[in-house]
This record gives C-alpha cells, structure tokens and sequence, in this order.
C-alpha cells in the first residue's frame, strides 16, 4: 500500500475518531448554543470525510466500494486470528443463560432424558432465536466434536445457519396437532400421512441416523391464545413421552418474541402471556426449562468478545465500538450515553460484517 494511500487512511480514521466524539458530546449536550456549535463541527466534519473518502476512492481506484462504511473500515483493520464460523454471527455474550441451558442440558441428559425443551422468552430487540441458534452449534461443538453431521437443523437455502421455522398452528387444537404431526412426518420423510408419525414413535423405525435432532419453533405471541397453546404445548411434549429408546435426542426451542420482556415489571398482555409460559414449564420441570435473562449488552463484553477474536491494541477496539455506536438511531445513542447498553439485533449487524470480511479474507 503506498504512503499516500496509508495517509489519506490515518486522516480519515483520525476525522472519523474526531466525529464520534462530537456526537457524543452532541448526545448529551442541553444548552441550545453548545448543541449549534456541535451540528456545526458535525457538518464540517461530514464534509471532511466525504472529501477524503473521495481522496482514497481515488487512491484506491475502482477498487474502493462506494458502499463501504466507517465501520467496515475499521474492520478491515482488526486483528482476527480465530477461524469466523457460523457461531460469531450470534454468540457476544449471554454465557450467564448459557450456563443455564447447560445446566439444564446436562441434566436432562444425565437422567436419560431423550426430549428437552426449551422456551427461549425476550424482546425482538434481543434476539432470542439467535440465543437458540447458537446453542444449537455449541452443542455440535461441545457434544459432537463439530462432526456437523450427527446433528440434524433445518437450515437456510442459501447457508448452514439454522432456520426458525413457525410452529404448526391450526384454528384450534386437533388441527394444531394434526399440522404438527404432518410436518414431523414430511421433515423426516416418514410418509405421507400424520399417523406416520405416530407409527415412528411407537417403533423408531425409519431409524434416523442422526445424534441429535434440534428444531427451532417460533411461537408468535400474538396469536398466543392461553387455553389452547397450554394444551397443545403439553401434548406435544407428551407425545414424546413414550419412546424407544435407540431413536435420537431431540432438542426443541420454542422461541417467543415478547416486545419489552427484559423492562420490569411486565404489564398487560405481555405479563399475561410470560405468566402463562411459566406456568407451563413449572408443570414440566422434568423436560422443559425457561431462559428468559436476555437483556441488551454491556459496551465491554462487546468489546471483549472483540478482543476474543484475535485483536489486542485497546484503541482500535474501541474506536470500532463508538463506529458500531455511531451507526445507531440518534434515539439508541443517547440511551447508550446513559447506560452504555446495546441492543443485540444492533450487536449482530456488526457481528455479521466481521463474518463477511473474515469469509473473504
């Protein structure tokens, strides 16, 4: 790279560092004089950095994206020496609740316990069907030896990534349970009718030669109705009850986007229908846990998780946590300036630039 090039680089990265931090200031100013004087530095700056991104556009020739970012530059600058899989798309923080599903894994599986089920409860904004995804690696890793294929997922069309699909729900409950068993059956190619699977339970045979098989279910909580998903929830985990005992372990997540269930207290619907859920795994401690402690993510475990993949100078990895800052709303900015928290749908954007830099790499 020529010195001219690495120049233009260093002003940029220098003009960027600088913006940030009179956003910030901006964030949190409330005199009216102080905030103009701010807007005024920010335009000047945005006039800064569009004219040396020009500068290094041309530097660079065709080269250089016209979409790329501050982020993404910054990026491009990180030290990453792990192998990027999957797993880094959605695994920054939450080890205190996957300690608990280990937990419960552990001894579920200690007792013999062939069906575990897990109902995964957050706000959208948190992401929990990427908590249960995750999961679902560690276990290839940590069960399987990351032998990918003893474990059974449904994934995507296009990748490896595991697919949250809805969970079968009629109008009423026998069509729930007719739909449920027709998907079990057209997933695993047991026939063409919904006693096919029933026949499967009863005898395990086609024998499926898989270790483990995971589904993600999404639950959607506006069409929670308390009555019937109570009863088809327990009967789909009593079908499971009775079976022999060479067929596979079955992993279930049932994932229910709850908006707001990390503010306390809960109210209304909400509170209702979390209420309802725990009543459910309460009556079925013996198959089924609850991991609900999923919260926005502390600025230093974002940076930690950073440094986890291979970089270790302390100022680049901060100036790619005020870049991922930065690119929020101005809203979810000014929330960070109070309680330095992100949100993790805002964490796996980042999360997924780094794994696309790194797969091109």
């Amino acid at each position: 790279m020529s010195a001219t090039v690495e120049g233009i680089k260093n002003q940029l990265e220098l003009t960027i560092r600088r913006q940030n931090e009179v956003r910030q200031a901006y964030a949190i100013a409330f005199d009216p004089n102080q905030r103009f004087s701010f807007e005024v530095q920010i335009g000047q700056l945005d006039k800064e950095i569009d004219a040396l991104r020009l500068q290094l556009k041309d530097a660079y020739g065709l080269e250089m994206l016209e979409e790329s970012s501050i982020l993404e530059g910054l990026v491009r600058q990180l030290t990453i020496d792990k192998d990027i899989g999957e797993i880094h798309l959605v695994n920054c923080d939450r080890d205190p609740v996957a300690r608990d599903f280990w937990k419960a894994f552990d001894d579920f599986s200690g007792r013999s316990n062939h069906f575990q089920f897990y109902f995964v409860v957050a706000c959208p904004t948190q992401q929990p069907s990427s908590f249960a995804e995750r999961m679902i690696y560690e276990i290839v890793i940590e069960e399987l030896e990351d032998e990918i294929g003893a474990m059974h997922y449904v994934h995507r069309a296009d990748s490896r990534r595991v697919q949250i699909e809805d969970l079968p729900l009629g109008r009423n409950l026998a069509n729930s349970q007719k739909d449920f068993k027709k998907y079990m059956s057209r997933r695993f190619a047991l026939g063409e009718t919904e006693t096919s699977f029933e026949e499967y339970l009863r005898t395990g045979l086609p024998k499926l030669q898989y270790e483990y098989i995971a589904t993600v279910f999404d639950l959607n909580a506006g069409r929670w109705d308390k009555d019937m998903m109570s009863e088809y929830l327990n009967w789909i985990m009593d079908t499971f009850a009775d079976t022999p005992d060479h067929i596979p372990n079955f992993i279930f997540f049932f994932v229910i986007f709850l908006r707001n269930a990390h503010v306390q207290p809960l109210q209304g619907r909400e509170k209702a229908i979390f209420e309802d859920i725990g009543g459910i795994v309460g009556k079925n401690l013996h198959r089924a846990t609850l991991l609900s402690e999923l919260v926005p993510v502390p600025a230093e475990l974002l940076e930690d998780w950073i440094r986890d993949l291979g970089e270790h100078s302390q100022g680049r990895i901060e100036d790619v946590v005020k870049a991922v800052v930065a690119e929020l709303s101005a809203e979810k900015q000014q929330k960070f300036q109070q309680d330095k928290l992100i949100d993790m749908t805002d964490i796996e954007r980042f999360q997924t630039l780094i794994y696309k830099i790194a797969q091109a790499r």
